[in-house]
């Protein structure tokens, strides 16, 4: 089953126009983003796991609930967000995507060979009903292998890749 591990607040950031600063406010957008992928998870059936900093500012160790079907992370104290992803992604486990932005997940994820999207790609994916655009081929273009092999045929991980985000399209 394919797991998307998608870094929480990266995405509302990346998919948000106004500020962030209202604590208030922020539990809203969170509550919003897991109800969206609440109704995603329940049309394509994957395994989601949404990472975010700590609740409330502050947490003395690593905090997990289950939201619908949702596995939700919070950083412990210590920790961000995108270490908990960055450690994930050193597993090397088969069928995860990562979704972020966030520079320093996306090379780790390049370097692992692990599929990734943009918040605004996945957003895309959510919010256009039938016919959807996934990839951005673009992100995937950094996976480079020594030039040999058939010229016609992409690399190993590519391919790998690719299915895996062909694998969510409806």
């Amino acid at each position: 089953m394919l797991h998307l591990i998608i870094d929480g607040y990266n995405y509302i950031h990346r998919i948000r126009s106004g500020p962030l600063t209202d604590g208030l406010n922020l539990e809203l957008l969170r509550r919003e983003l897991l109800e969206r992928l609440f109704r995603y998870k329940k049309d394509r059936g994957v395994r989601i796991t949404a990472v975010f900093d700590a609740r409330g500012g502050y947490n003395l160790g690593r905090q997990r609930e289950n939201y619908k079907g949702i596995d939700v992370v919070y950083a412990g104290e210590g920790e961000t967000a995108d270490d908990i992803i960055i450690g994930w992604i050193r597993e090397k486990r088969a069928g995860r995507i990562v979704v972020t932005s966030d520079r320093a997940i996306l090379d780790e994820a390049k370097k692992a060979g692990v599929p990734f999207m943009t918040p605004v790609a996945m957003e895309q994916s959510v919010v256009v009903e039938g016919k959807e655009e996934w990839a951005d081929k673009e992100d995937n273009s950094d996976f480079r292998r020594p030039k040999t092999g058939n010229p016609r045929k992409l690399p190993k991980k590519l391919r790998k890749a690719t299915k895996s985000i062909n694998k969510i399209k409806l």
